[in-house]
């Protein structure tokens, strides 16, 4: 049996039954999704249920993307409780504890942040299985050469420690002009040319006020 206990905010509800002081999640996520996927991954290693649960959210994640409009049904406002409690019911058999946790999210009017929370509890899964997350955010997409140059400076560097594996993923924006901007974990190595001109249009601005 377990214990899980959503704080949202002013709400608080707490579902099941009496257990041991909840698993320590190997990484802290911040946010509505972050404290969520927490309390489902607490709740699930507290039955050795990570996988079973992960299993389910894969299923899910996978029906919400084969069919939009279950996201723009969760997210609405006029469906009633009890045709919403029968639409997660049809989202095929799933554990106990992932279904009682859709219900809770069902009644703290959370659903419409399933599709963050699945995302945020395969990062917990990640950090579970001793895999480091780095996003690097570039003006243009960067070739599989120069990608594993930044894992390989991570690695060598000390960076980042604790680790089995490095998994580099590489997001394009291009308002960051040139260079690039590495996260993961904690930290954010900010290696823009918008940076870099933010810097020089502040020290510019500041002499100029003098």
């Amino acid at each position: 049996m377990f214990r899980q206990v959503f704080s949202t905010g002013k709400t608080q509800l707490a579902r099941g039954y009496a257990t041991a002081a909840p698993t320590k999640a190997p990484v802290t996520l911040f946010g509505i999704d972050g404290k969520y996927a927490t309390a489902l991954f607490q709740a699930a290693a507290s039955q050795n249920a990570l996988t079973v649960v992960e299993g389910d959210l894969n299923r899910i994640e996978t029906q919400l993307n084969q069919d939009p409009r279950l996201g723009e049904v969760f997210s609405s406002p006029l469906l009633n409780r009890a045709a919403k409690l029968k639409l997660i019911d049809a989202l095929g058999k799933k554990s106990e504890i992932t279904s009682n946790f859709f219900k809770t999210l069902q009644e703290n009017n959370r659903l419409s942040e399933t599709r963050a929370i699945i995302a945020a509890y395969k990062t917990l899964m990640e950090a579970e299985r001793g895999i480091v997350s780095v996003v690097v955010t570039s003006a243009k997409e960067l070739g599989s050469k120069e990608l594993k140059q930044v894992k390989d400076t991570l690695t060598k560097g000390g960076l980042v420690k604790d680790f089995k594996e490095i998994k580099v993923v590489n997001k394009v924006n291009p308002s960051i002009v040139g260079g690039m901007v590495v996260e993961f974990g904690d930290y954010t190595i900010d290696m823009s040319v918008s940076s870099r001109l933010a810097k020089l249009d502040k020290l510019l601005t500041d002499a100029i006020a003098v």
